[in-house]
């Protein structure tokens, strides 16, 4: 790649960012107010002060010549602001609420002065950011202690249009305007903690799923979701911005002492799950909690602290299935213990200057047992393991400094550090036994992250500055990224059929064999198991948001991003990308009640580190390796018709992929359109379209189709990462090929955002969507892979006529490996046509609150799954299931009720809390079983059972005394 186009990016964005005279306006972590001051003749009051007054003291600015002032850096929360000029009596406008990222704009009219010394202003200030064309919601901590929600900040992302399950990514990475669960990006305090191997909130594994991200709303101030239409400050993602800003202190002393539990004994029963071989249920969970939190001044105006401390006891009871050998041990806990702190520092150095530091984490821990579940369906409790530490450490400094009444900076460091850690309890190869019904399973946990190692340094510099009309903000980042895995296998080492020895141990299946009985192939096992990786990542933007004319406020802007991926052996720069964002506002009403808008952008992703972990590096793994003994010291002979194959030994990894040159990162192009208007005072109404593509998809790729490497024509599977296209890259068979990869996503959303005030709040949104193509994203729900940018559906090419004419008839091989592309596009798994949700509060009365969510959505699309993987039909074409054939799971549905009552102690408040969750127990099939054949020509006996049931009824309890 020619450097020259990677410095002239970076050479402008210094150049600009030292000329002063550029700038900006939605900030990270903060909000902000400008405004004009007028006279009773609608003219222009410059030389007027405006005051602007929080618990965290008073910030005074002057007027320009066009009677406009701007308030920048305005933590969220209620402020008061006050015109004042000699002659005029005095102005002021109260309950003005600042949200995260928000700008709003106030008018504000100053009279001749009278008999009267001051006038209050009764008329509510406006709710609609008439600059802006980003959607999603924001929900301050007011409105969470008011509703039942889960205590995690990732639980609140469901309130938000847009956001869905994820599905196998779990609760914590949702589906964001129909991004698979690992393509969102997290930030909190303006940290990027998104987790530097797979993308996800917090420390994740590839087996466990997220085990980070426990940061409860206690100690959050404010979550902004964003779904669409982001400023050219944000990038880094095909999903949604989630901007978490934790709380600060002020001039007032405040804290509080709290304690939840949702015991078990409140829970309703868990229906039960059962296959022929073997289902692990749950039978009960609980969680208790305990915590506190403290924040005030050390010097009034001046310094504050706030700091939390919030311990979690989690434990989850499974069972093993009734005649399988571990029900004998009755119910198992499992449990995981977390403690999750946060602190920040705030300095006003004066009305200019302010200085935060703040610290967050949740370091983690889970004792022995079942902590992966699965292993309850073994001979005995060799695979049970500990999670010696799970969670992270995150840290960041920032300062906001307004240069001149219009040049304002922001400087950050940030740090975000996760680890896991799994040890087994027994290292002994694992087995299981396809042979015989129900499967036998035993030995080690067999596969596991044994340390995954994983952090982010994080430079930021942004330059604001007001021109007449123009706000123009433009900044860089600079991510300095590591990660390093250790991926093991219990058991000792062995040799391959080849000579190699491997350095870990063994997964191992026994397949049935009409001629020989059952042999024994191995499908883990690595040369190599450790890989340190490093990535660079650069970002500037600019964007430059002004008036048009009376009413219309023009977002153009502008985004250049580059990454750097440096695995063990390989490397690759992809190279760098512009992203234009052109947006468009109009305020029909003049006093920023409504607005309608339109957005078009293009969101580049980035590819966390097990794109250089597993791609560009040596991998060394066993895809397969044939043996007649358990022993493994008796090969399989290539030729030997064996388990449905001629070639028995399948590597791939040895070396490490190279990517295609000139290979482009992926990225969204998304058009919205929409409106929204202050129906009532703090109650916005909107509804919107949005429109989203993805292009130039990242994929490893090997030229070798299925039949070459069953017959032995290609024996080691060698990778090259690169776009897929149609025909491209060449293959070894000429009669296969690749194919462009499709996701096309479109919605649209009706929403209401009631503010809370008058003692009632809502949040209410239906969404109509639909989510096509043959490309999920980073996470595959089809076969439950996390590896972005590495999935397995271009592992061979998809428009491949021999699957089916040779391989059918030869080999049994059931399906169609052309469903996998274009021939079998259809709805995808984060599918929902239809999405309602409801959530509100209304209180206190009589110091009783009462709050609601509800929540009803289409279900998942179903596809048969076949041998290797393929679909049967087209996606969504359906499953013949226990319940009959299906084309989606069943309508889900849940229902919610909080309450919480106060008690007046002097200055002091005790709140008695309960929280409802599934009030009507519905338990329904959340999934179904897909797979149609557990190897070839060994049908699936559990082929169409329900494995996922929605949980039963629970309740939360809590007592929180504040000060």
């Amino acid at each position: 790649m020619n450097s020259r186009w990677t410095r002239i990016p970076i050479a402008l964005a210094v150049g600009l960012l030292a000329a002063a005279p550029l700038a900006g306006a939605q900030e990270t972590t903060t909000g902000s107010l400008q405004g004009q001051v007028i006279d009773a003749q609608n003219l222009a009051v410059p030389g007027a002060t405006v005051t602007v007054l929080s618990d965290q003291g008073a910030r005074t600015y002057v007027t320009d010549g066009n009677g406009r002032f701007f308030a920048p850096y305005l933590p969220p929360g209620m402020y008061t602001v006050r015109a004042e000029l000699l002659g005029f009596r005095t102005v002021e406008q109260q309950d003005i609420s600042v949200r995260l990222g928000q700008r709003l704009e106030l008018s504000l009219v100053l009279t001749i002065a009278g008999l009267a010394a001051e006038v209050q202003v009764i008329a509510a200030p406006p709710v609609v950011d008439t600059s802006s064309t980003t959607t999603g919601a924001r929900i301050d901590n007011a409105v969470l202690e008011r509703m039942p929600v889960g205590r995690r900040f990732t639980d609140v992302l469901y309130i938000a249009p847009g956001v869905s399950s994820g599905g196998g990514t779990g609760d914590a990475n949702a589906s964001i305007g129909g991004g698979s669960g690992l393509e969102n990006n997290y930030i909190i305090d303006g940290v990027n903690i998104s987790d530097a191997g797979y993308g996800a909130a917090g420390s994740y594994s590839t087996y466990h799923k997220t085990l980070g991200n426990a940061i409860t709303f206690d100690f959050v101030d404010e979550v902004q979701v964003k779904t669409a239409g982001f400023e050219a400050e944000y990038g880094q993602s095909t999903g949604g911005i989630v901007n978490v800003l934790t709380k600060s202190g002020s001039n007032i002393y405040k804290g509080s002492v709290f304690s939840y539990v949702r015991p078990d004994w409140l829970e309703s029963s868990w229906d039960p799950l059962t296959a022929v071989n073997g289902y692990v249920n749950t039978t009960a969970s609980q969680v208790t909690e305990l915590g506190f939190t403290l924040g005030g001044p050390v010097l009034r105006d001046r310094l504050f602290f706030f700091g939390a401390m919030n311990p979690q006891w989690e434990r989850t009871t499974l069972i093993a299935p009734e005649g399988f050998p571990l029900a004998s041990l009755g119910e198992v806990p499992r449990k995981r213990n977390i403690v999750s702190y946060s602190a920040k520092v705030t300095y006003q150095a004066s009305t200019s200057h302010r200085f935060n530091a703040s610290f967050f984490g949740d370091p983690s821990h889970g004792p022995l047992g079942p902590q992966q579940s699965s292993t309850l369906l073994a001979n005995d409790t060799a695979g049970f393991s500990t999670l010696d530490t799970f969670g992270g450490n995150n840290q960041a400094v920032r300062w906001d400094g307004i240069l001149s009444p219009r040049w304002f900076v922001e400087a950050s460091f940030g740090r975000s550090q996760s680890a896991l850690r799994e040890v087994p309890s027994v290292d002994e190869w694992r087995v299981t036994d396809t042979t015989v019904t129900p499967t036998v399973r035993y030995g080690g946990v067999g596969r596991y992250e044994f340390e995954n190692l994983g952090e982010r340094l994080q430079y930021k510099l942004t330059s604001t500055h007001m021109l007449g009309v123009h706000n123009i903000r433009v900044g860089g980042l600079f991510e300095d990224i590591s990660f390093d895995a250790v991926t093991q296998v219990t058991g000792p080492t062995f040799t391959l059929p080849n000579g190699l020895t491997t350095v870990t141990g063994a997964v191992m299946t026994a397949l049935p064999d009409p001629v020989y009985g059952k042999i024994y192939r191995v499908t883990s096992g690595y040369i190599a198991s450790t890989r340190a990786t490093k990535q660079k990542y650069y970002s500037v933007f600019a964007q430059d948001t002004f008036q048009l004319g009376e009413g219309f406020t023009a977002r153009l802007g502008v985004r250049w991003e580059q990454s750097k991926h440096v695995g063990v052996g390989a490397k690759y720069t992809f190279p760098g990308t512009w992203a234009p964002r052109l947006g468009f506002t109009y305020d029909p009403t003049g006093k920023g009640r409504a607005k309608i808008y339109a957005n078009f952008g293009r969101f580049y992703t980035q590819y966390p580190g097990d794109l250089s972990s597993r791609g560009f590096s040596a991998l060394a793994a066993t895809n397969q390796a044939d043996f007649f003994d358990a022993q493994l010291t008796r090969p399989v002979p290539d030729g030997v018709l064996a388990g449905n194959q001629l070639n028995h030994l399948v590597m791939s990894g040895l070396d490490p992929a190279q990517a295609y040159s000139g290979t482009q990162n992926t990225y969204n192009r998304e058009f919205l359109v929409g409106a929204d208007y202050e129906w009532m005072p703090g109650l916005s109404l909107s509804v919107r379209y949005i429109r989203r593509d993805l292009f130039n998809v990242v994929e490893d790729m090997a030229p070798a189709t299925r039949l070459q490497l069953v017959t032995g024509e290609v024996r080691d599977l060698v990778f090259t990462i690169g776009n897929p296209k149609d025909g491209w890259p060449p293959t070894a068979d000429p009669r296969a090929a690749h194919e462009r990869f499709i996701r096309q996503y479109d919605a649209v959303e009706f929403y209401a955002d009631k503010r809370l005030a008058d003692k009632w709040s809502m949040q209410a949104s239906y969404r109509w969507s639909r989510l096509y193509g043959d490309y999920e994203g980073f996470y595959r729900n089809d076969n439950n892979q996390s590896d972005p940018g590495l999935t397995s559906l271009a592992d061979q090419p998809i428009n491949d006529p021999t699957f089916t004419e040779i391989g059918a008839p030869t080999f049994g091989w059931t399906g169609d490996i052309r469903n996998l592309g274009r021939r079998g596009a259809g709805p995808l798994p984060n599918d929902r046509t239809h999405q309602v949700k409801l959530f509100g509060s209304y209180g206190p009365v009589g110091g009783l609150n009462l709050g609601t969510g509800f929540l009803i959505g289409s279900g998942k699309p179903l596809t048969a799954v076949g041998s290797y993987g393929t679909f049967l039909g087209p996606r969504g074409s359906g499953v013949q299931t226990t319940d009959g054939f299906k084309k989606r799971t069943p309508i889900e549905f849940s229902f919610d009720l909080h309450a919480d009552y106060k008690v007046s102690v002097g200055k002091q408040q005790l709140l008695l809390m309960a929280d409802v969750f599934n009030f009507f127990n519905r338990q329904g099939v959340l999934f179904y079983n897909q797979s149609t054949e557990r190897s070839i020509g060994n049908a699936n006996v559990d082929y169409g059972i329900p494995t996922a049931l929605q949980v039963p009824r629970q309740v939360r309890l809590g007592i929180r005394f504040t000060f």
